[in-house]
C-alpha cells in the first residue's frame, strides 16, 4: 500500500522538467525583478513627491505632473525628441534597406566592403561621439576641411541652427549598419523560386522587388521601424558628450531633460515625472508595434 501511495504521489516527468525550468528561469526573473520592475515602481512612487536627493521625499501628488505639462522646457524637450526620432530613423530605414539590396547581390569584394561598412556598428558610442565631436571642430575638424574645399565657409556644425542635423548624421551613421544587417537576413530569408517565377512570368526588377520582396520583408520592415524609433527615443550619449543639450535647448532631448533634472539640479520627483511620460511612450510604441504584428499574423 505503501509503495502504491509512493506510486501515485510521485512527481511525473513534465513537472519535474516544469520545475527544472522555473530554476533556471529565477536568476533571470530575479534580475528582472531587482533591476527594472523595482526601479520602474520606485521611479513612479518618487514621480508624486518633491525630492532634492539630499533631503526627506515630501509627498505632493500630481503637481509634478501638471508642473511638467506648464513647462516650456519639456514640451520643447518632447518637440526635439520627436525631431530627432523621425529625423534620424526614416533616413535610417531607406538607406539601410537600399545598402541590404545592394550588398544581398554578388560582386567582387563584397565581404570585404560589408565588414568595412559595418565598423561603425561595433565601436562604442562614447567613442563614436568623441570622434564626430573632433570632427565637427571648426578649426582642425574633417568638416572644416570639407566645407573649405567646397567654398562653403566656416560652417559651423555645432551652432543652434545645425546642431541638430549635426546629431542626426551621426547617428544615421551610427545605427544604419546594423539594421542593414537585418534587412539583409530578412532578403537571404526569401526563396529563390518566388524570384525565378517572376522571371519567368516576365517581371523587371521593380516589379520583383514591389510584388515580391517588400510583401516578404513586411515582418522585418516593421520590426526595424519600430525598434529603431524606440532607440532613437533613449538617445542621450552624443547629445550629452557632444552638446549637453546645446547650444540653448537645440538638442535637449528628453533623456538630457531627465538627466538635468535629476542629477543636476537635484529635482529627482520632477525628474522622475518626466521618466514615467517617457516610459508611457515607449509603452505605447511597444503597443503599436505588437498590433502590427499581430495584424501581420492575422493577414498570413
Amino acid at each position: 500500500m505503501k509503495l502504491k501511495n509512493d506510486f501515485i504521489t510521485a512527481p511525473s516527468l513534465s513537472q519535474r522538467r516544469a520545475r527544472m525550468g522555473f530554476l533556471f528561469a529565477v536568476p533571470g526573473l530575479l534580475f528582472f525583478i531587482f533591476f527594472y520592475l523595482y526601479p520602474i515602481l520606485e521611479t513612479i512612487r518618487i514621480s508624486f513627491h518633491r525630492w532634492g536627493l539630499l533631503d526627506q521625499p515630501r509627498f505632493i501628488g500630481l503637481s509634478n505632473y501638471q508642473q511638467l505639462f506648464a513647462d516650456p522646457e519639456f514640451i520643447n524637450s518632447v518637440y526635439v525628441t520627436l525631431t530627432y526620432v523621425f529625423a534620424t530613423c526614416i533616413p535610417i530605414w531607406f538607406v539601410a534597406l537600399g545598402l541590404a539590396l545592394i550588398f544581398n547581390e554578388s560582386f567582387r569584394f563584397r565581404q570585404g566592403f560589408l565588414t568595412i561598412y559595418y565598423i561603425p556598428a561595433v565601436i562604442s558610442l562614447t567613442v563614436w561621439s568623441l570622434i564626430w565631436f573632433l570632427m565637427y571642430n571648426p578649426t582642425y575638424g574633417l568638416t572644416a576641411y570639407v566645407t573649405d574645399a567646397l567654398n562653403m565657409g566656416n560652417v559651423r556644425f555645432l551652432d543652434a541652427q545645425l546642431a541638430m542635423l549635426a546629431m542626426v548624421l551621426l547617428s544615421v551613421w551610427k545605427g544604419t549598419p546594423v539594421y542593414m544587417i537585418i534587412y539583409l537576413a530578412g532578403l537571404r530569408s526569401i526563396p529563390g523560386d518566388y524570384y525565378e517565377a517572376a522571371k519567368v512570368d516576365g517581371a523587371n526588377k521593380w516589379q520583383r522587388f514591389w510584388h515580391i520582396t517588400l510583401p516578404q520583408l513586411r515582418p522585418v520592415l516593421l520590426y526595424v521601424a519600430v525598434i529603431s524609433i524606440i532607440e532613437a527615443f533613449k538617445v542621450f550619449t552624443p547629445m550629452y558628450i557632444i552638446t549637453r543639450g546645446g547650444p540653448g535647448s537645440a538638442t535637449r532631448v528628453l533623456p538630457v531633460f531627465i538627466f538635468e533634472n535629476g542629477f543636476q539640479f537635484l529635482k529627482m520627483g520632477y525628474a522622475s515625472a518626466a521618466s514615467v511620460i517617457f516610459l508611457l511612450m515607449l509603452i505605447l510604441l511597444s503597443a503599436v508595434q505588437f498590433r502590427l504584428l499581430r495584424s501581420q499574423a492575422d493577414d498570413e
